[in-house]
C-alpha cells in the first residue's frame, strides 16, 4: 500500500498549489491567535459581538454564517452559529474556562496538554455549549487554528479512528477507556508518525485535504456515502436538479441557522456528551435527516426533507422513524414528524391524509441581486 499511497500523494501535491495552502493558514491562523489574545484573553476587552465572532467562525466551520466553496475553513464542525456565539462569549466571560484553553493552545508538553484537556472536559461537564464532546469537534478546530503546523484538521475522533484503523497505524491507544485528553493528542501523532513512515512527509493542513480530497472513499467507507462537503458540491445546476441541489444543501443551512429559522420557535437541536446529535441522527432502520425535540411537551420530532424521493417514500421513511424511536428511544411516547418540501403535490397530500402528527412544510428561496455602488 505504502508505494500506491506515495504515487498518490505525488501526484496530488503536483496538481495542487500546497505552497499557497500553507501561507493561507498561516495568515488564517495569525487571525485566530489575535482574536484571542485580544479579544478572548484580555480582560479589559468588552463584549464580543455577533459580528466579531462570525468572522473566526468562518475559520473554524465550513458550515459557518457567509461561508462558500472558496472560503478556507478548518472542517466541518457541525455546530450550529448561534451556538458558537454563545460559546465564544460563555469564554470570553469565564475566567477559568478560557485559561484551561489557553493553556491547551500553548503547551508543549504532551502530558501537560493531555492533563489539562481532561480538566477542562470536567470542569465544563453540563455545560451545553459543544465545547467538550464526545468527538473533539470543536477543541479540535480550535487547536489547529491556533497551530496549523502541529495539529490536524481532521477535527473527528471518529475520523480519526476510520483513519489508524484502515491504515493499520501501530498504536496503544485504548479507543474506548483511554480520557478524551489522551485520544484528542494521541490521535494527532499517531496520524502525522503513521503516514511520515509511509513516506509521507508534510503538514498537517495539506495531510488533512489529502485524506479529505484523495483518500476519503477509502478509509471512511461506503456509510458515509451521504456526506457532503463544500468540496463535492456541483458547480452548473439545470432544471430538476436546481431543486435536488437546494434540498441537499438546505439540511445544512437550517442546521447552520437554526436559531434563525421559524421551526427554532417551538424545537431544539439534540446534543449528547457535548455533542450535537441531531443532524444524519442514525437509527436501526435508516439515517434521520434532522432530529430534533419540542421545547414545550420534551416530544422527538423527525424532520425530513423530500429531495427528489417520491411523496409515498418519505412518508414510509419518517413513519419507520416514528416507529423505531417510539419503540426503542422514548418509552412509548408519541413521535412527531415534519415533511420539508419544495412543492405540495396531491400525492404528498393523500399520503399525510390519514396522519395526524406529521406536519409539512414548504421552503421559498428569496433570490435577489442588488446593484454594487462602489
Amino acid at each position: 500500500m505504502s508505494n500506491e499511497l506515495q504515487n498518490t500523494f505525488k501526484s496530488y501535491i503536483e496538481s495542487n498549489d500546497t505552497e499557497d495552502l500553507g501561507n493561507i493558514w498561516l495568515k488564517q491562523s495569525k487571525k485566530f491567535i489575535g482574536f484571542w489574545q485580544k479579544k478572548i484573553m484580555d480582560d479589559s476587552y468588552p463584549s464580543i459581538s455577533d459580528s466579531e465572532i462570525d468572522e473566526i467562525v468562518l475559520i473554524l466551520d465550513k458550515k459557518a454564517k457567509g461561508s462558500t466553496k472558496d472560503t478556507h475553513a478548518v472542517a466541518n464542525v457541525m455546530i450550529p452559529q448561534g451556538v458558537w456565539r454563545r460559546l465564544f462569549k460563555e469564554i470570553q466571560q469565564n475566567k477559568e474556562l478560557k485559561s484551561l484553553l489557553n493553556k491547551i493552545f500553548i503547551s508543549e508538553n504532551d502530558d501537560e496538554k493531555i492533563a489539562t484537556i481532561d480538566e477542562l472536559y470536567e470542569f465544563n461537564k453540563g455545560r451545553k455549549n459543544s465545547l467538550t464532546g464526545k468527538s473533539g469537534n470543536a477543541i479540535n478546530s480550535m487547536l489547529f487554528a491556533y497551530s496549523p503546523t502541529k495539529y490536524l484538521a481532521v477535527v473527528s475522533l471518529n475520523d480519526r479512528k476510520k483513519i489508524i484503523d484502515f491504515y493499520q497505524f501501530a498504536h496503544n491507544l485504548d479507543f474506548e477507556n483511554d480520557s478524551q485528553g489522551r485520544k484528542i493528542t494521541q490521535t494527532n501523532k499517531i496520524i502525522l508518525s503513521g503516514f511520515k513512515e509511509k513516506g509521507i512527509e508534510t503538514t498537517p493542513q495539506i495531510l488533512a485535504q489529502f485524506l479529505y480530497a484523495k483518500l476519503k472513499n477509502d478509509w471512511r467507507g461506503s456509510d458515509d456515502a451521504s456526506d457532503t462537503t463544500y468540496e463535492n458540491k456541483v458547480d452548473v445546476i439545470h432544471g430538476d436538479e436546481a431543486s435536488f441541489y437546494m434540498e441537499n444543501e438546505l439540511e445544512n443551512f437550517l442546521i447552520a441557522n437554526w436559531d434563525k429559522t421559524d421551526l427554532a420557535k417551538n424545537y431544539e437541536l439534540i446534543e449528547q456528551n457535548g455533542d450535537l446529535v441531531s443532524q444524519q441522527y442514525r437509527t436501526d432502520v435508516g439515517i434521520i435527516d434532522i432530529l430534533v425535540r419540542d421545547k414545550k411537551t420534551k416530544q422527538l420530532v423527525v424532520i425530513e426533507l423530500k429531495r427528489n424521493k417520491t411523496s409515498d417514500v418519505t412518508v414510509g421513511q419518517i413513519l419507520r422513524y416514528i416507529g423505531w424511536l417510539e419503540s426503542h428511544k422514548t418509552g412509548g411516547q408519541t413521535v412527531k414528524g415534519i415533511v420539508i418540501a419544495g412543492s405540495y403535490d396531491e400525492n404528498l397530500y393523500y399520503a399525510l391524509k390519514k396522519t395526524k402528527n406529521i406536519q409539512t412544510f414548504i421552503y421559498k428561496i428569496n433570490f435577489t441581486l442588488t446593484e454594487s455602488k462602489q
